[in-house]
């Protein structure tokens, strides 16, 4: 590889890691994510999942691939509590979190 070649590569991978520990800001087709935009979904976030951990314990296993369906099933039998909406709105913000995951 070219030392060109070398300093380019370093220069995407420095740039792009801090664009990736940002939770995107919107999408399309997100249903009740109001206008493609995950600002609701980060409202649900804050105000039902974060009165016992951080969002940055979320964060992190969204980035792990983590199946949040069911993280989010194991936090309701212990007393999180969402209402339809709620989880509708995470369901499809878990979904575009992890294009990649299994369905």
């Amino acid at each position: 590889m070219t030392k060109t070649m070398t300093i380019a590569a370093a220069m995407l991978a420095l740039c792009s890691t801090p664009l990736l520990a940002l939770p995107p800001q919107e999408g399309s087709n997100l249903g009740n994510v109001q206008g493609g935009d995950f600002k609701t979904a980060r409202s649900v976030i804050t105000k039902r999942c974060t009165r016992c951990h951080t969002s940055e314990k979320i964060d992190a296993a969204l980035k792990a691939g983590k199946d949040m369906g069911a993280i989010q099933k194991e936090m309701e039998q212990k007393g999180a509590t969402l209402n339809a909406r709620e989880r509708e709105v995470l369901g499809i913000y878990w979904q575009r979190q992890n294009p990649l995951k299994q369905k």
